[in-house]
């Protein structure tokens, strides 16, 4: 049962991924898991498969807010959440900055995941300074989550350490900072920076890879937030609704011939 009540609406800007593996699909069905759902705004196409993304083609930027606009024109539901993903150029972070910036999305909780590469290498934001690009998108974030190398691009700089990642994140001006741990070596953990407080959360690392496990992770904290639950309890829970996930994948792929 919602704590906010029935299944609150999360307004999603993401790409669309059509093997499912990341992106809007992938977010989609990361807010049901999260008892949330989703409205999917296109914000690039993109050409992926099992080998990766080959190809991306970002939303203009009157496309992507004519999107928005269509969904919250007439609408009697507003989103309860708000979570963007790859944004493919700097003018859409700049357009989303500031279209969520303004009623009736103002006060919405907002989660930032800083989407700067494929997992092949395939850039996937077109412009040439990441933290110029989104700064005025993450100041208006809840919650940012940057896996290691994002972090890095927003930084302007190398992270040798788990202080460095401290204060790279405490550098970001969003309200708190998730700072996924799939890159570090030995054991997954995810530091949760707000202000001076800092919480570790620790994960279990899985054989073999999934993608598209930032994009759900994102989405169902955002689904959370969305059911009213804190920012802290929204994290751990998406990360469970991500460990089921990734135990599903391990599953099909033991049965695979």
């Amino acid at each position: 049962m919602s704590r906010a009540g029935g299944s609150p609406r999360v307004l999603v800007c993401a790409g669309l991924d059509p093997s499912g593996g990341a992106g809007l699909l992938a977010d989609l069905e990361a807010l049901a898991a999260a008892g949330a759902t989703g409205w999917a705004v296109a914000t690039a196409l993109t050409a992926q498969g099992p080998r990766g993304a080959r190809a991306v083609v970002p939303a203009t930027r009157e496309m992507l807010l004519a999107q928005v606009d269509a969904l919250l024109e007439g609408s009697r539901e507003r989103p309860r959440a708000v979570k963007t993903g790859m944004l493919g150029s700097g003018a859409n972070a700049a357009a989303l900055a500031e279209r969520l910036s303004a009623r009736p999305l103002a006060k919405v909780p907002l989660v930032v995941d800083p989407v700067l590469f494929a997992s092949s290498g395939l850039p996937l934001l077109d412009a040439p300074d990441a933290r110029s690009a989104l700064h005025a998108l993450l100041a208006l974030a809840a919650l940012a989550t940057p896996n290691w190398p994002e972090l890095e691009a927003l930084a302007g700089r190398a992270i040798a350490s788990e202080e460095g990642a401290i204060r790279a994140a405490r550098d970001l001006p969003s309200r708190a900072v998730l700072v996924k741990g799939g890159h570090r070596a030995g054991a997954p953990v995810d530091l949760l920076v707000r202000g001076r407080t800092v919480v570790r959360i620790a994960g279990r690392r899985r054989p073999g890879t999934a993608r598209g496990t930032g994009c759900r992770l994102a989405s169902a904290t955002a689904g959370f937030l969305a059911r009213g639950f804190p920012l802290e309890e929204s994290v751990r829970r998406a990360k469970r609704v991500v460990e089921r996930y990734l135990d599903a994948v391990a599953r099909l792929d033991r049965q695979a011939p």
